[in-house]
C-alpha cells in the first residue's frame, strides 16, 4: 500500500485488471495503489508482460480496470462516460510512447498543433505556444521539416512537445527512450525530467533502462500485479 498524499495529481486505488483466457482469468494487476505529486517523476520497471503498459493505459484512461479507481487532478476518470473521459484526457494528460507516432505527411509544427486544433483551440495561439516549446527543446529551426527529415531524437522531442501542447497536469511515457541510442536516450530523458520539474507535472515513465530509472524520484517494480518500491 502506497501512502496517499493530499496533493497527489495521480491517485490510483485498488486497480485490478484481468483478461479471460481459455484456461480461465489471467490477473495482470491485483489491487494496485499509486500516488504521484506535482513535479514528481516516477519510474515503473519490471519484466516484459507484467502489465506495465496496461497500468499506464489505465491511468491515462485508455483502458478500463476491472476494479478500483483512478483519479487525475481530482477527477475520477472512470466516473465519466467515454466522450467526457476522452475530452478530460485530452486536456489533462500528455502521452509519449516508444515510437513517436508522428504523421509523416505533416511538418513537425503541424504534428504539434494538431491536439490544439482537435480540442477547438485557436490555431494562431497554438502556433505561438508551439514555437516557444520548440525553442525550449532546441528545435525552433526544424519546425518546417517532416518527420522523415528528423533524427530519432528530434522526432521524440517533437512527440514530447505535442504531449505538452494542451498544458497537461500529467505526463505518461511508455519506453520513451527505448528506440534511441544510449546518448540520445539520456538527452531525451533529461529533457523530460527538466520539463516535469519546470512545469510541476506528475509524471510516470515505464522503462527497461535502469540507468535512467535511477535518476527518477521514485522507482517501483511491477510484479505479481503489484508495485514494489525500489532504491534509486
Amino acid at each position: 500500500m502506497v501512502n496517499v498524499e493530499d496533493n497527489a495529481i495521480v491517485s490510483a486505488s485498488g486497480i485490478g485488471k484481468s483478461y479471460a483466457t481459455d484456461s480461465g482469468h489471467l490477473d495482470i494487476l491485483r489491487g494496485l495503489d499509486l500516488q504521484v505529486r506535482p513535479g514528481e517523476l516516477v519510474g515503473i520497471v519490471g519484466a516484459s508482460g507484467t502489465g506495465k503498459s496496461t497500468l499506464l493505459h489505465i491511468l491515462g484512461g485508455l483502458d478500463k480496470p476491472n476494479t478500483g479507481t483512478a483519479t487525475i487532478n481530482g477527477q475520477d476518470i472512470f466516473a465519466l462516460d467515454d466522450n467526457r473521459r476522452s475530452l478530460y484526457r485530452g486536456s489533462n494528460i500528455g502521452f509519449v510512447f516508444q515510437f513517436h507516432h508522428l504523421l509523416p505527411e505533416f511538418t513537425a509544427m503541424e504534428n504539434v498543433i494538431i491536439p490544439a486544433m482537435i480540442t477547438g483551440g485557436d490555431v494562431k495561439a497554438a502556433r505561438k505556444k508551439a514555437e516557444e516549446l520548440f525553442d525550449s527543446v532546441g528545435l525552433l529551426e526544424r519546425t518546417g521539416h517532416r518527420p522523415g527529415k528528423l533524427s530519432g531524437g528530434e522526432q521524440q522531442r517533437v512527440a514530447l512537445i505535442r504531449a505538452l501542447m494542451n498544458n497537461p497536469r500529467v505526463l505518461l511515457a511508455d519506453e520513451p527512450t527505448g528506440n534511441l541510442d544510449e546518448k540520445t536516450a539520456e538527452d531525451v530523458f533529461l529533457l523530460i525530467k527538466g520539463l516535469v520539474k519546470d512545469k510541476s507535472l506528475a509524471s510516470i515513465i515505464v522503462t527497461h533502462n535502469m540507468k535512467l530509472a535511477g535518476m527518477m524520484d521514485m522507482v517501483y517494480e511491477l510484479h505479481d500485479g503489484r508495485l514494489h518500491g525500489r532504491e534509486t
